[in-house]
């Protein structure tokens, strides 16, 4: 999922995977594993996730194992639903107020405080006091969300169950999120818009905080059967061209992203589509192809037989460029198989403005993830980036 007001329309019609419950084996200190599965609704589909420990602020006993947060190449920064927490993480005050923050998705609408914790994600070194979005549609206790928050199209996030997954792990293009969303100074019944904190206050990407492999991250999958697997265990590694594990090898294309709308130009059908990105967090791929069958009040494909596609990434500003080979499969044939993780799952988002790579697209591939503002050793293209072949 991508921030909305980063011009997005993500999984408006997702189908939502939820919890992976199981425990992290971690195979070296800069990786953690990435669950794709049903999750708690028996239901879910291509939706990828991972565990962190999280921890009050400078102790070691007050901690938590969170596991169903949503692994989010499209957003950036850490939330939590305030019903899967364990531990009570001190809020972030702006004077006298409570700090309360709104982000928007194309999916969802959190809103809640900014809280602090220690954060430890695989062998990594732990990130202290990292600035975090506690999801909450009741905060303040006994007032109510800003109007300017309720205004979005998309619905407020209310509970895991809801939304089935415990929150959303960021590990997007960017560090900070203060651009792409609003902050408020919150009474216990009001609140009122705020400047945004200054960048250390701001809810941020954690792997941009890490002391060494703070560049960016891979996200790995190996490629499902043509039936679909009940799960699928992958990859979420911390750096670029930082460890043996994590280089991008010299095969592979990087495409730079638009520093402001972070994103790239997809050729399809003869239109250039700038608007396009790639974003784990989305359950398919969401494009437009008037000529690919709906199923039955449905905006997901279901053509007759397996559909080839293909189109031709090329990088912002720059000459990188390369042609994706992907395809589409009957949507409702898929979801009866009850399995979970397919590569050829898609949808309509009609208009032809967007081309939404989502979590399929990273089935069978290494993706890597440059965070802006941060240098890849051997890399001439600026940050942000994606790199893949």
């Amino acid at each position: 999922m991508k921030p909305q007001s980063a011009t997005v329309f993500a999984t408006v019609v997702a189908v939502i995977a939820a919890l992976a419950i199981a425990g992290p084996v971690f195979a070296a200190p800069n990786v953690i594993n990435a669950n794709v599965n049903h999750g708690i609704t028996g239901q879910g589909v291509d939706q990828a996730f991972a565990h962190v420990r999280i921890c009050v602020p400078g102790s070691t006993t007050q901690c938590q194992n969170l596991g169903g947060l949503l692994i989010d190449t499209g957003s950036f920064g850490l939330r939590i639903f305030a019903q899967a927490l364990t531990v009570k993480l001190p809020v972030q005050m702006s004077g006298p107020d409570r700090v309360g923050e709104c982000a928007f998705f194309g999916s969802l609408t959190a809103w809640g405080r900014v809280a602090t914790a220690d954060v430890t994600m695989g062998g990594e070194p732990t990130i202290s006091s990292l600035p975090v979005q506690i999801i909450n549609p009741n905060f303040p206790a006994t007032g109510d969300r800003p109007k300017s928050c309720n205004g979005s199209n998309a619905p407020i996030a209310r509970t895991p169950q809801q939304e089935n997954f415990n929150g959303i792990l960021g590990v997007g293009l960017l560090q900070y999120d203060g651009g792409l969303t609003q902050y408020y100074a919150c009474t216990s019944t009001t609140c009122t818009p705020m400047s945004q904190p200054a960048l250390a206050d701001q809810v941020q990407n954690p792997v941009a905080l890490l002391p060494v492999d703070n560049n960016g991250v891979l996200l790995s999958f190996s490629l499902p059967p043509a039936t679909g697997a009940s799960t699928l265990t992958g990859q979420l590694i911390f750096g670029i061209n930082t460890e043996s594990n994590n280089h991008i090898p010299d095969t592979f294309t990087v495409y730079p992203a638009d520093p402001t709308t972070l994103s790239f130009t997809t050729t399809y059908q003869g239109r250039n589509i700038s608007e396009s990105f790639i974003d784990s967090g989305s359950n398919g791929f969401f494009y437009h192809n008037p000529y690919l069958a709906l199923c039955p009040g449905s905006p997901w494909y279901c053509p007759a037989a397996l559909s080839g596609q293909h189109a031709t990434n090329t990088g912002f500003d720059s000459p990188n460029s390369g042609l994706v080979k992907f395809n589409i499969a009957n949507a409702f044939g898929l979801f009866i198989s009850g399995n979970a993780a397919f590569f050829d799952l898609g949808a309509d988002l009609g208009g032809g403005t967007l081309f939404d790579w989502g979590l399929p697209f990273f089935f069978g591939r290494k993706v890597f993830v440059g965070i802006a503002g941060k240098s890849i050793t051997g890399v001439t293209e600026s940050t942000p980036l994606w790199a893949y072949k």
